[in-house]
């Protein structure tokens, strides 16, 4: 008998502290539970894909305007199956995340003390705690972590194809459900691969079905390899050296709003170091690199949100080690955690239904649940009997009580939603549109936020149908876009444009666009006068950057005529598809006055066809002024 209780002592203390513990994580979540706006751009594709219309997100184009597939597709199956989204993504977030920690706990964690340190840290976590619900990708990707390091502990000494297969496979889930995700598993695998030499490329091959799987039909379905938000949040006219100090500024950020995800992860990258234990750098690489990732990218709006997941990876990692000394030491981690968790700007743990707060700082970074959890908090206390409430509906309304077909907004996810199929949302951040988001950001800029300049024309475009860009090189590589989202499926056209705008061979068209030049249509046989008389300054184009002059075909020139301003010296641009093909220099003579006057140059045979002619001030003041241009011969 007393062997018997010995033995029920001895199993029941683990099971029962498991079982405090993801109640109180389960308590937590409940009560912190909320869905950001930026989640509602997924669930209008989401209905659209349930509804039968595809995966995409305005009625009429085929653009990826979320960045989790994976995730994507679970969410859709589960919709489908209960007929709501609000619920089911809270029921999805929760249950995912308390399936990976009770992993951890229960399969990787060395001890009660670590256990203990992990429960507290995940609790004290403002990233961990926001993003695990949100209804953005997190929990998918944390589950998957975590089966990862679970896989990658088995049989640790011998190489092994089966546990290779089975971390690449959960490797390419993981990429699958975000791209950049798999920043923390590739040292990992590239390392297991290493091992194996020649035997691990049928493992390889077959562990990245999923995602090879999900490339194919992104290529055929959508036309690229990336989601749009790939290019909206990477404006062509932003470097690094824009981005990397913003990224700093995301790591001061959660430093000083959850002083306890940031150590954690700090400590995952040196922990394998300082305790020598080999095997598990390839995990210190990972979370090191997704680190400098997330720096390089400038970080993000939603503060701490690219860090929830790096920190689950190195928790995951860490409970794995053993805490040594008595055990009143082995506790201090869980301690530390404990009382810095608690001194945490809005701990986790302490939030109720008043939690409140719309204000954007001047770095642009936003605390997101602070920000929306009145809109859609699970249990807030304003509006708690409505699934979900907010202004965007009643914007969506009045456009639509105007008969518009097309609607602009900002926040384009509950406004997207709540207009379902009778609205085609132009998002300005360019997230869901696939020629903004191409373009270059304004300035100033918010990370997360890129703000694109109206397009002229490109609004009745999309009403019409009719292409009215007023821009000639904007509108023509729209019409090579709109072949790839709007097109014929399986059309040989459209699988040209394709390979042509994956390789990059018409981002040409949008170069004088991003210089601010002015762009016109011009005729290679007629040339370009926009004054009835050459001599009517107030009736020439002015151009304060530059102008660029698109001719309807290539053509060979010979020699060419220009009628120019006498204020400016200019230098002047030969193009074919966006390479130069001569420059020359046209300039003022000396005394010339304030009207026109007309220039000849003579091109030589070497220069052949040119499709562009980009025109450039070089000299004086205010901007330069075009009255007519001609080939002579």
């Amino acid at each position: 008998m007393h062997t018997f209780r010995a033995r029920m002592t001895a199993t029941s203390a683990p099971s029962l502290l498991l079982a405090a513990s993801l109640a109180l994580l389960g308590y937590v979540l409940l009560r912190t539970a909320w869905l950001t706006d930026d989640a509602y751009i997924t669930y209008r594709a989401v209905e659209n894909f349930v509804a039968g219309f595809g995966p995409q997100w305005n009625p009429d184009e085929r653009v990826q305007a979320f960045t989790h597939a994976l995730w994507f597709l679970v969410v859709s199956t589960f919709r489908a199956m209960t007929g709501e989204v609000y619920y089911t993504v809270y029921a999805l977030s929760i249950g995912l995340t308390l399936a990976a920690i009770a992993l951890v706990l229960r399969k990787l964690a060395t001890s009660v003390a670590m256990g203990l340190a992990v429960l507290v840290a995940c609790v004290g976590s403002r990233a961990f705690i926001d993003y695990s619900t949100s209804g953005l990708e997190n929990p998918l990707a944390n589950l998957l972590l975590v089966l990862f390091v679970l896989v990658f502990g088995r049989d640790p000494q011998a190489p092994s194809r089966r546990r290779l297969g089975s971390l690449v496979f959960l490797a390419s889930l993981l990429l699958t459900n975000r791209l950049d995700s798999g920043l923390l598993v590739l040292p990992v695998v590239a390392v297991e691969a290493w091992r194996l030499k020649r035997r691990a490329w049928a493992p390889v091959v077959l562990g990245a079905l999923p995602l090879v799987a999900w490339e194919l039909f992104s290529v055929i379905y959508y036309g690229f390899l990336v989601p749009n938000t790939v290019y909206a949040k990477l404006p062509p006219n932003l470097a690094m050296g824009d981005l990397v100090p913003q990224g700093w500024l995301y790591l001061k950020d959660s430093l000083a709003n959850d002083p306890v995800t940031l150590p954690t992860i700090v400590a995952g990258i040196l922990v394998p170091l300082v305790l020598r234990r080999w095997r598990d750098i390839p995990f210190a690489v990972g979370l090191l690199l997704s680190m400098l990732f997330v720096v390089r990218v400038g970080g993000d709006f939603m503060s701490g949100r690219f860090f929830n997941t790096p920190f689950v990876a190195a928790i995951a990692v860490l409970s794995r080690y053993e805490l040594a000394g008595p055990a009143v030491l082995r506790l201090v981690p869980a301690i530390v955690a404990l009382v810095v968790g608690l001194f945490t700007p809005f701990p986790p743990v302490l939030s109720n239904g008043a939690f409140d707060g719309r204000y954007e700082p001047p770095s642009g970074i936003t605390d997101e649940r602070r920000y929306y959890y009145q809109n859609a908090g699970l249990l807030r206390d304003k509006n708690l009997g409505q699934p979900l409430v907010t202004r965007r509906q009643a914007h969506v309304d009045r456009a639509l009580a105007r008969g518009l077909y097309v609607a602009s907004t900002t926040a384009i996810g509950y406004a997207g939603y709540f207009a379902g199929r009778r609205l085609h949302i132009l998002d300005p951040m360019g997230l869901s549109d696939p020629l903004l988001a191409r373009l270059p950001t304004t300035r100033p800029w918010r990370i997360g936020h890129f703000q694109r300049a109206d397009v002229p024309g490109y609004g009745a475009t999309l009403a019409t149908g009719r292409n009215q860009i007023e821009d000639p090189g904007v509108a023509a590589y729209y019409d090579k876009l709109a072949l790839v989202t709007r097109g014929p499926l399986w059309s040989a056209d459209r699988v040209a444009a394709i390979v042509d705008l994956n390789l990059g061979r018409f981002a040409y068209l949008l170069d004088s666009y991003a210089r601010g030049f002015v762009g016109v249509r011009a005729s290679a046989a007629l040339g370009y006068r926009p004054a009835e008389s050459t001599k009517d300054a107030n009736a020439a184009t002015a151009f304060d950057a530059g102008m660029t002059l698109f001719l309807d075909r290539p053509h060979a020139s010979r020699t060419v005529e220009f009628r120019l301003d006498a204020a400016h010296d200019y230098k002047v641009v030969y193009l074919l598809k966006g390479r130069e093909k001569h420059t020359a220099d046209i300039i003022a003579p000396p005394g010339a006055g304030p009207g026109f006057v007309e220039y000849q140059q003579a091109l030589p045979d070497s220069v052949g066809d040119i499709d562009q002619i980009r025109i450039v001030p070089q000299r004086g003041s205010g901007p330069g002024r075009l009255a007519h241009w001609r080939v002579i011969e």
